[in-house]
């Protein structure tokens, strides 16, 4: 792993804002790039009035949660940035925004701001740059580094727009483990999924809601004297009763006055705060040029703005002169940085300049999405241009983007970030392309669906025709994209498993390029190993192995999957070496991991045989952890969970481990009967179950037995059990009198409750 580097020292107003916090930057992470301006306050250009009152009660607060929950527009950011800029504490700003919906994206972005106040260990950053990073262990570290930092202040702006409870099970995480001194500041339109009540029954949770943020009098004349625009006591007076302090109504008033005497456009002010802001912002945008207009309703479709993005909508050279006027005349921008490169409109006025443009210029919508689409698909922002392709009925522009986007994500471990620009898509437009199809069933058939999505997605993609486009995933084609997939899924067993891993390997030839090539030769040997060819299982593996070059965590795929041929043929000195090194080449594998790649599956399983040989006192603790490791797996591949069951329950039965052993065993027997071929797991199934009824019984049950145990719970008379198996009357009860005397039971009612506890009926 590259080791970590240093971002260059923030300065200027950023430095001020962030205290000493700025002078450490923020550390890059191998895979993930954070953006600058999500770790600093904004920069409004607009002269600001001092929140006196309310800044000195949060800074007076000593509550470790401090939420400011308001409407838009209610002033929370400023609020916040003043609190920082008088902060003797070192500060920590963190802006999230839908993109940080997925838990690695998240914590890595909670990991990096909190660097800059706690000084992460170089170890924890460099785990956030694994695939599938290891949540437990950075966790930990994060929790070592609060402990033993200087308290601080950590401000979470727009914390709205993460939705996602895992990662506000990160931010819980936060503030259970933070010092007392230190504090965590939310800024959000809605409540956060934390536990507040408690909170506040301890007094640990300070609230300023819309009235502790409105402006009082006081401040609202400071604020229109600042610009220059004189209101008598009745006008300020009635534009306080009208607002109620809001900040953004304030603001709105002092551009739409013009220098026109407030009798003027007062008095047409009415309604909601909706109403309010529509009214003055159509106030404001008529004093404007006919220029300035267009360029405002036009780039109201962008979320942020650049020059060289507005650019590209509006077809305008003067971009960055326009952006640098509307922030120097405090018309609507925000600027994120302190270079004045990227801005953002005020989320209010944003939607307000929407449904004008809806309303005004419809015709220019599809335009002006598909200008912004191909800026963002050239500066690598593939969730923004799917968006803007999407608003312009343009499906078929996203499919190179996105299947290559989701490939990447999946390499990085970021499995929500595929899955919520998938869910950008209807199900009719991921069908309507097949290499977005195809995409779906990698992404919800492979990775990261629910139970009903995988069954959804596995159908379709392994079902539907394909022919040899190239496939914009990296693999040769679609069609090699489909044979790779359904050997991964196995959807019919483990026999057409071979035929597919077979043409995935002639189909893809080119070792060291795209990975594929590497991947195609590990499920070849898998599948070869599910078939029971373990003589044939050395030769594809090995070869993954020797080309080096590729993926390491093909290497320890393979690596895992020949220690377990090991395993099977005794060779444990050489299966605890090549798991060993498998280990070196996948850091992360461990069966804490939440959510679990099945990848890591068997390298936890040859672990767990190597242990168990070796009678390793922690070998059931072990055990334990990777049980709970399949049943988190995101790939549910029937394969895949049977192996993992059938192995598990062997290792528990050999350390004597029963409970264990005989849940495993139930589990392998369910997944078995709805698969159509499992190859030597169906043997080993069988094998297991018989294991544990001769390790429970002195005398085993016979196959005739067995078939008139079967039908004991139901309530079919001793002469109706003869007829369902063609037998005589005699013949049953004499089987009855050897499955009480082998069972220890006296009646048909104990035999049924004795059976099921050794599993020998399902419950």
């Amino acid at each position: 792993m590259s080791s970590a580097r240093r971002i260059e020292s923030d300065s200027g107003p950023t430095r001020r804002a962030l205290g000493v916090a700025a002078s450490a930057g923020a550390r890059a992470v191998c895979g993930f790039r954070p953006l600058a301006s999500k770790l600093r306050p904004p920069f409004p250009h607009l002269e600001l009035v001092p929140r006196r009152a309310l800044v000195g009660a949060l800074l007076g607060s000593a509550a470790p949660l401090v939420i400011l929950s308001a409407p838009p527009g209610s002033g929370k950011t400023v609020a916040l940035a003043q609190w920082a800029e008088q902060e003797r504490r070192p500060v920590a700003w963190l802006r999230l925004d839908a993109a940080d919906n997925d838990p690695a994206v998240c914590l890595s972005y909670l990991a990096v701001a909190l660097d800059r106040v706690v000084g992460l260990d170089a170890e924890v950053m460099a785990l956030l740059g694994l695939r599938n990073p290891p949540v437990q262990q950075i966790l930990a570290g994060i929790a070592a580094a609060l402990v033993a930092a200087r308290p601080f202040l950590f401000v979470l702006d727009d914390a709205q727009l993460v939705q996602d409870g895992r990662c506000w099970d990160h931010i819980a995480f936060v503030l259970d483990q933070q010092l007392p001194a230190s504090q965590v500041a939310i800024a959000t339109r809605a409540e956060p999924p934390l536990p507040l009540a408690r909170l506040r029954a301890r007094g640990e949770l300070a609230e300023f809601r819309l009235g502790e943020l409105a402006f009082d009098r006081g401040e609202a004349d400071e604020l229109l004297a600042r610009h220059g625009v004189q209101f008598d006591d009745a006008a300020l007076d009635t534009l306080l009763d009208l607002t109620e302090g809001w900040a953004t109504g304030l603001y709105l008033a002092l551009l739409a006055g013009g220098g026109r005497a407030p009798s003027e456009w007062l008095p047409h002010v009415r309604g909601d705060q909706r109403e309010i802001a529509a009214y003055l912002l159509g106030e404001v945008l008529e004093c404007q040029p006919a220029d300035l207009q267009a360029f405002l309703l036009q780039t109201s479709v962008l979320d942020e703005l650049s020059a060289s993005l507005c650019g590209a909508v509006t077809g305008r050279d003067d971009t960055a002169a326009v952006l640098t006027h509307l922030a120097r005349e405090n018309l609507f921008v925000t600027s994120l940085d302190d270079r004045d490169e990227w801005y953002r409109y005020h989320h209010l006025f944003a939607e307000l300049l929407r449904s004008r443009l809806q309303r005004e210029r419809p015709a220019t919508l599809r335009g002006l999405h598909r200008r912004a689409a191909a800026w963002y698909a050239v500066n690598d922002s593939p969730v923004r241009a799917t968006d803007h392709w999407l608003a312009a009925g343009d499906v078929h522009l996203t499919v190179d983007l996105v299947a290559s986007a989701c490939d990447r994500y999946l390499q990085l471990g970021h499995l929500e970030s595929a899955r919520r620009l998938l869910e950008l898509f209807t199900d009719e437009q991921l069908t309507s392309e097949p290499s977005l199809t195809m995409t779906a069933g990698w992404v919800f058939g492979a990775a990261i669906g629910t139970a009903d999505e995988e069954r959804k997605w596995t159908a379709v993609a392994c079902g539907m025709p394909v022919d040899d486009r190239p496939s914009p995933d990296g693999t040769v084609s679609l069609r090699s994209s489909q044979a790779l997939l359904r050997a991964v899924l196995a959807p019919d067993g483990v026999t057409r498993m071979l035929e597919d891993a077979r043409l995935g390997v002639r189909l893809e030839t080119s070792p060291g390029q795209s990975g594929w090539c590497e991947f195609a030769h590990t499920v070849l040997g898998i599948a070869r190993y599910l078939n029971g060819s373990f003589v044939r299982v050395q030769e594809p593996l090995t070869k993954v192995v020797e080309w080096g070059a590729g993926d390491p965590l093909a290497q320890s795929w393979a690596l895992s999957y020949l220690a377990l041929v090991d395993c099977e043929q005794g060779q444990w000195d050489r299966a605890a070496l090549l798991a060993s090194r498998a280990e070196t080449l996948a850091p992360a594998a461990s069966p804490e991991l939440r959510p679990s790649y099945s990848m890591y599956l068997p390298l936890l399983l040859a672990r767990a045989r190597v242990l168990s040989r070796h009678d390793a006192p922690r070998t059931l603790l072990f055990a334990e952890g990777v049980d709970e490791y399949i049943g988190d797996m995101t790939n549910r591949a029937p394969w895949c969970v049977l192996m993992g069951r059938v192995m598990l329950g062997e290792v528990a039965l050999e350390q004597g481990d029963l409970p264990l052993a005989r849940r495993q065993s139930a589990m392998a027997s369910a997944t078995l009967a709805g698969y159509p071929d499992a190859g030597m797991l169906a043997r080993r199934a069988v094998a297991l179950a018989g294991a544990l009824e001769r390790r429970d019984l002195t005398e085993p049950v016979t196959r005739a037995e067995k078939r008139v145990l079967e039908l004991l719970p139901t309530h079919l008379t001793t002469a109706q059990v003869g007829a369902r198996l063609f037998v005589s009357r005699a013949t049953v009860k004499t089987h009855l009198r050897a499955i009480y005397r082998k069972l220890g039971v006296g009646s048909r009612a104990e035999a049924v409750a004795r059976a099921r506890d050794l599993g020998l009926l399902k419950s």
